[in-house]
């Protein structure tokens, strides 16, 4: 017979409640035994009736697209975090809260 839940599944309360990963299944009793942390990173972990629980299908596939989604330091250049390049952008926004300065120029 094939367990219902596995180690490293996640799982939440029904009634809702953290992200909990289950780290013990015993399927005579029907208890799951689960650690997550807790708003304060303190590591929780308490024994469920495998009733109580639902799979949160969301953090696995959360997990998956994280591994397939990963940058290194080569896919950018130095020009690409120029964001600084065009000042005349910045004198028109200060005109526009007139907090620019009088044009000396004209006498």
């Amino acid at each position: 017979m094939e367990e219902l839940f596995e180690i490293g599944d996640t799982v939440r309360l029904i009634s809702g409640g953290p992200l909990m990963t289950v780290s013990k299944y015993t399927e005579a009793s029907k208890e799951v035994t689960c650690i997550w942390f807790n708003a304060l990173d303190d590591k929780c972990e308490s024994i469920f009736d495998q009733n109580v629980l639902i799979f949160d299908f969301d953090a696995d596939i959360d997990d998956d697209i994280d591994e397939d989604f990963e940058l290194d330091d080569a896919d950018f250049d130095d020009e690409d975090l120029d964001f600084d390049d065009d000042d005349e952008d910045d004198n028109e926004q200060d005109e526009i809260a007139g907090e620019s300065e009088p044009d000396k120029s004209i006498v």
